[in-house]
């Protein structure tokens, strides 16, 4: 026990005199909020409506003006058709009405192959609707028709449905995938350095000759590695959580979006990233155990980076979870996470997390053992 402990000292005492490496570390996690408080904003600047500045040619009494505004339009008058191109072409206006008072039609010129152009075609389209159906209403009135009978056959209201909230998802999706990702760049990294690095520089063969068991020497590098893992992810779970509170009170793009947080949440959800940070730092062992060099080390590692990617993408593809899911590993820590602080605590998909991860814990512990039995993993013999 006191080998291991010294291993333990040993490794998270190199590793935090590598300023440049707990530099990476530490700053991942907090790219969480840097990323949400961005999202945030660019989707809020992105969903403010843009009024479309357009030409027209005639004169816009109040009614019109009224429409326009509901439209998102705003209005540039002109005397003619020809000062309407000149300022089209100048980019002065998106767009511009030829209004034909004898013929009583409206020309609307606009390029429909742009982004801008369409948006004003629609909008101008809505104005013109609008302003028709108010003119037939006056008719009507002035002919002493019930306009309520005309126009007023029938009613509709639209009734939201109890759903998925989408920018809930998206945001769960994304942040809860950055702590596992962060797991997965601080166990590899302390990995690599506790194995790959100590044989390419030599080192291992000299810890070896000390009175210490191989065992112990190994299982001290894994704890280590562990102990990164759950700083790194605590660190990212807590920035996130405080982000959430933050942006929700910040950016009106939050407003109605419903998520738990209290103590219950808070504590399985610690669970679930301190036994991610068990298994993933086995599994970093494993990966880095056969390297000869720290490069080759990351080229290995580097498939656990492109697996946490994963179950963003199934997030936002919608495709449906089933329970089988909660027992894939690194997969159904992003799921689980989601879940519990969007509201729905599924208590079968927990146990089936927690259960399942205790099992590869154990299974991973005891492969890293028998893989350093061997000679060529020690002393990379390949």
């Amino acid at each position: 026990m006191h080998s291991i402990w010294i291993t333990i000292r040993k490794e998270l005492r190199s590793i935090f005199r590598d300023k440049k490496t707990l530099v990476t570390l530490l700053v991942f996690p907090i790219m969480i909020p840097v990323m949400l408080f961005l999202y945030a904003d660019l989707y809020e600047s992105t969903s403010l409506e843009e009024n479309y500045l357009i030409g027209v040619n005639y004169s816009i009494n109040n009614i019109e003006q009224k429409f326009m505004n509901d439209a998102h339009l705003k209005v540039k008058q002109y005397d003619s058709k020809k000062e309407m191109e000149q300022a089209y072409q100048n980019h002065e206006i998106l767009g511009y009405i030829d209004y034909l008072e004898e013929q009583q039609k409206y020309f609307l010129y606009a390029n429909q192959d742009s982004e801008e152009g369409m948006y004003v075609c629609n909008y101008v389209g809505a104005y013109l609707d609008s302003y028709s159906q108010y003119l037939a209403k006056l008719y009507l009135i002035g002919e002493d028709v019930d306009v309520e009978k005309v126009y007023n056959h029938f009613s509709y209201e639209v009734v939201d449905l109890d759903g998925e909230n989408w920018m809930l998802s998206m945001m769960f999706t994304v942040a809860f995938t950055y702590i596992v990702m962060s797991i997965v760049l601080s166990t590899t990294n302390m990995a690599t350095s506790a194995t790959a690095v100590e044989k390419e520089n030599g080192t291992l063969e000299t810890i070896l000759t000390f009175p210490v068991r191989v065992r112990d020497l190994i299982v001290g590098k894994y704890f280590a590695t562990v102990i990164m893992g759950v700083i790194s992810s605590l660190i990212g779970l807590f920035l996130t959580l405080g982000s959430l509170e933050i942006a929700t009170h910040c950016f009106s793009v939050f407003e109605g979006i419903y998520y738990a947080i209290d103590v219950r949440s808070v504590f399985i959800s610690i669970l679930i990233v301190i036994l991610a940070s068990f298994f993933i730092a086995g599994v970093s062992i494993a990966l880095t155990s056969f390297a000869k060099t720290y490069k080759e080390a990351q080229s290995m590692s580097s498939l656990l980076n492109l697996l946490t990617i994963v179950p963003m993408l199934i997030s936002l593809l919608g495709v449906e979870i089933h329970s089988w899911y909660y027992l894939i590993p690194i997969f159904n820590y992003t799921q689980v996470l989601m879940d519990i602080f969007s509201g729905q605590f599924d208590l079968f998909a927990i146990l089936l997390v927690i259960i399942s991860s205790f099992v590869y814990v154990v299974v991973v512990i005891f492969y890293i053992l028998k893989q350093y039995r061997t000679e060529k993993v020690l002393f990379c013999d390949v």
